[in-house]
C-alpha cells in the first residue's frame, strides 16, 4: 500500500450489487482504484461503475463465475489493476431451502462459491498481496452458526468459508497478509433477491428486525464500510477474525 489510509487497489467480486456494489464505490471515493468482479449483470455492473465514478477513479469490470473462474477473474484483476492490495469477496449465489430440500447440486455450488472460490482466489492473489501487505475480507452470514430456516445449503457453506479464513489468517500472517470476514444478519436490500423463493420472508425481515436491539436491518454501506475499513491499514494488527455486524442480533439469538 502506497497511502497510509486506503489500499491503492482493490478487486470486490459481487461487486455489481449490494454490499458488492457499496464497497466498490466506498473505495472509490477513497481513491482507490477498483476492479468489479460480477457474474452476469453487466446493466448493473456499469451502473455501479458510473456511480464510483463520479466520486473516484473509474473501475474495470471482470465479468466472471467465482465457482469456475476465481483464479483467472483474481489475476485479470490484479494484472489491469497494475497490483492488488485488497480482495473483497461479498458473492453468494442465491440458493435458498432447507437443509431436507436442497439437492446435492444445491450444496456443490454453494461449496464451489463459498469455499471454492475464497481457496482459489487466495492463491491466485497471493503473489500481488504479498508484495505490500494486503488484505483479504469475505462476507458470511450469522446463519454460518445459528439456523436459518431457508440456509440449508448456504449455512453450511458459510461455516465452511469462515474456518477457512481462520486458516488462511494463521498461514498468511508471516507474509503480513491479512484475511478477515465481516458477518451480517439480513440486510435492507430489497430486490437483491430471493423475495420470491423464501416463503414468508416479509415476516422473518419484520421479525428479525423487531428483535435486533437497533430495531431494522443493516444498510448494504453499513456492512460495506466495516468489509473495507479492514483492509486499511488503520486494521492492519487484525487477522483471522469474523466480525458481526448485525446491530446486536447475535447478543440476543
Amino acid at each position: 500500500m502506497t497511502d497510509t489510509q486506503n489500499p491503492r487497489t482493490a478487486f470486490v467480486i459481487g461487486g455489481s450489487r449490494g454490499v458488492g456494489a457499496a464497497a466498490v464505490r466506498q473505495y472509490a471515493a477513497r481513491g482507490t482504484r477498483v476492479a468489479i468482479g460480477y457474474t452476469s449483470n453487466d446493466e448493473a455492473a456499469k451502473e455501479t461503475a458510473r456511480a464510483a465514478a463520479e466520486v473516484g477513479p473509474e473501475p474495470i469490470l471482470v465479468k466472471g463465475d467465482l465457482g469456475t473462474e476465481g483464479a483467472s477473474m483474481t489475476v485479470r484483476a490484479a494484472e489491469e489493476l497494475g497490483g492488488l492490495d485488497a480482495l473483497v469477496t461479498t458473492a453468494v449465489p442465491l440458493i435458498t431451502g432447507r437443509t431436507l430440500g436442497v439437492t446435492r447440486e444445491d450444496y456443490e455450488r454453494a461449496f464451489d462459491v463459498q469455499v471454492w472460490g475464497l481457496w482459489e482466489i487466495v492463491r491466485a492473489g497471493l503473489p500481488y498481496l504479498a508484495d505490500g501487505g494486503g488484505a483479504v475480507v469475505a462476507v458470511t452470514s450469522l446463519g454460518s452458526n445459528s439456523y436459518a430456516r431457508y440456509y440449508g445449503a448456504l449455512g453450511p457453506a458459510k461455516a465452511a468459508m469462515e474456518g477457512l479464513v481462520r486458516y488462511y489468517a494463521a498461514e498468511l500472517g508471516p507474509k503480513q497478509v491479512r484475511v478477515n470476514a465481516v458477518s451480517p444478519c439480513l440486510i435492507d436490500n430489497p430486490g437483491h433477491g430471493g423475495e420470491d423463493q423464501i416463503a414468508g420472508v416479509h415476516e422473518v425481515i419484520a421479525a428479525v428486525a423487531a428483535k435486533t436491539p437497533m430495531r431494522r436491518l443493516a444498510t448494504p454501506d453499513e456492512i460495506a464500510s466495516v468489509a473495507v475499513a479492514l483492509t486499511t491499514p488503520a486494521f492492519v494488527f487484525v487477522t483471522g477474525q469474523v466480525i458481526a455486524v448485525d446491530g446486536g442480533y447475535s447478543l440476543l439469538a
